[in-house]
């Protein structure tokens, strides 16, 4: 990792104080001497009040600068923090930290695309046609179906200046002991230097699709083409049914189950379960259509 100065980095006349950071990240990131931007008061406050962000970037109308942060004031902070995120990336200095290394008992098909850049622990099985990119780590006894792809670029763009930027993909992918990730199914690589993670012996299933940043918990199953948007958090031993659709940020509790196509735009309490489009309590969704069938 590299340590960079803000007065470094960015135009002089924007830097209010001088600071130095790691790496970017959220900021509610629990990664030290991390540089963040914030264009609202609420994450100005979050930014604040956590040790881990050493810099921030925000607009003069909300600084207060009170605090032995650097700080870098412009009118347009998401802007100038991706830019910068993106020129760092490129130079190669910012990525997870993790260690590197193929054991022996791994059985790779030859076909596979697999990168130098990753860990494939005890008794892998990486079948063919599959690709895992580099900052992967694929712990014992995990199962790489037919033309899955672990680590891929989602989709993250921004609009400036009414142009789409592509912010570029820093982190990886960690798979812990005994994940099954099925024929098609991807993993899509964190924004920041940090991991989507998927917890031990749980199963990714054809043609699932899980964010960038998003982390799955013990013995969860995803069924068939579910889609789990970025930065989503599943507790241990979740159920998520076909083709079900999983909104940003949203957090599902240990034990819950999304019902078939169901589409979730708010978070589900522990060992709830949903329906629906939106998803309601299952129980709800069953009562309201038991009365529009007595209605036909």
């Amino acid at each position: 990792m590299g340590n960079y100065k803000l007065s470094e980095m960015l135009e002089k006349q924007h830097i209010a104080q001088d600071g130095s950071f790691a790496q970017t990240q959220f900021s509610n990131t629990l990664m030290p001497a991390s540089l963040c931007y914030a264009a609202s008061k609420f994450y100005l406050q979050q930014a604040m009040e956590n040790e881990n962000i050493s810099c921030i970037i925000t607009t003069p109308e909300l600084s207060s600068i009170n605090s032995s942060k650097g700080f870098v004031l412009v009118e347009n902070p998401e802007e100038i923090f991706y830019k910068l995120h993106n020129q760092i990336f490129q130079e190669g200095l910012m990525h997870p930290q993790m260690k590197f290394g193929i054991d022996p008992s791994a059985k790779i098909h030859e076909t596979a695309v697999v990168s130098d850049k990753v860990w494939i622990g005890k008794n892998v099985e990486i079948c063919a046609n599959t690709i895992i990119e580099p900052f992967s780590h694929l712990a014992d006894n995990t199962f790489i179906g037919p033309g899955a792809i672990i680590g891929a670029c989602g989709h993250y763009y921004k609009r400036f200046a009414d142009k789409l930027f592509n912010v570029q993909h820093a982190g990886g992918v960690w798979l812990e002991n005994g994940v099954q990730v099925l024929a098609g199914a991807i993993i899509s690589k964190s924004i920041h230097c940090d991991f989507t993670t998927i917890g031990e012996e749980s199963i990714i299933s054809v043609h699932a699709h899980v964010g960038h940043g998003s982390s799955v918990g013990k013995r969860c199953t995803i069924a068939g083409n579910v889609q789990i948007s970025g930065y989503a958090k599943l507790g241990n031993d979740v159920w998520v049914g076909p083709s079900a659709t999983i909104g940003n940020l949203r957090v599902i509790g240990n034990e819950a189950k999304i019902e078939t196509g169901s589409v979730v735009v708010k978070d589900v309490a522990a060992g709830e379960r949903v329906s629906g489009h939106f998803a309601v309590p299952h129980h709800k969704n069953l009562r309201d259509f038991a009365r529009r069938v007595k209605d036909d």
